[in-house]
């Protein structure tokens, strides 16, 4: 039985369209045998997602996202999307490049790779380039760590997606600056606090004279 906030996403993805396994330049789809358990089964031309199970891994792949982002680790999105791009064009942990030959093989390590638009080629390169792959909307399960079965070809599904990667990042980003700013001693964990010219008066104010009386400024 699912939780009312889980069962009202999962409305919402059925409003959208989301059950749909995108197709490749409207030919029927071909999906691998590997993606069988997470289809509810096909219609005509079109095969549909099993929604109930790609929520699992959809915030599966949320989670992971946020815990590499808390720990300064690397995120490259392969995808077509000028938001994201636009997004993430300063942050140096996470990038979106627009996929073509070559390019994941010329690309630097990365601790996490979303992958869109999903095709033998730019797969066999994914696989050789990182161990932990998010498949976004995609027709094979193929050493994919992280299915995100889910047609974010939906206008409003693209836009959804875009803000939950965006929240996710941005989450993460607020726990890695609570860890820098944060030490541990004997007396348990504590934070550093940046030094003022009031409190550093103060501080002065305070410390005794040589004569072991307190100055009085």
């Amino acid at each position: 039985m699912l939780r009312a906030e889980h069962a009202r996403l999962i409305s919402f993805f059925i409003g959208s369209s989301g059950y749909l396994v995108p197709r490749l330049n409207n030919d029927d789809v071909k999906v691998s045998k590997t993606i069988h358990p997470f289809l509810l089964g096909k219609r005509n031309i079109y095969f549909f997602y099993n929604l109930e199970k790609s929520l699992f891994g959809i915030r599966a792949t949320l989670e992971v996202l946020k815990n590499i982002i808390s720990s300064g680790g690397e995120i490259l999105f392969v995808s077509d999307s000028p938001v994201l791009k636009y997004a993430f064009e300063k942050n140096h942990n996470i990038r979106c490049i627009r996929w073509k030959r070559m390019a994941l093989t010329k690309s630097r390590e990365v601790d996490l790779l979303f992958l869109s638009n999903i095709n033998p080629e730019n797969l066999v390169e994914a696989h050789r380039k990182c161990g932990l792959l998010v498949g976004v909307g995609g027709s094979t399960m193929s050493q994919i760590s992280y299915p995100f079965n889910l047609n974010i070809e939906s206008t409003l599904l693209a836009h959804w997606f875009f803000s939950s990667i965006y929240t996710t990042c941005g989450r993460g980003k607020k726990e890695n600056l609570n860890v820098k700013n944060s030490f541990s001693s004997l007396l348990g964990k504590g934070l550093t606090k940046k030094v003022t010219k009031t409190m550093r008066k103060r501080s002065e104010s305070s410390l005794p004279s040589p004569d072991g009386v307190k100055s009085k400024k």
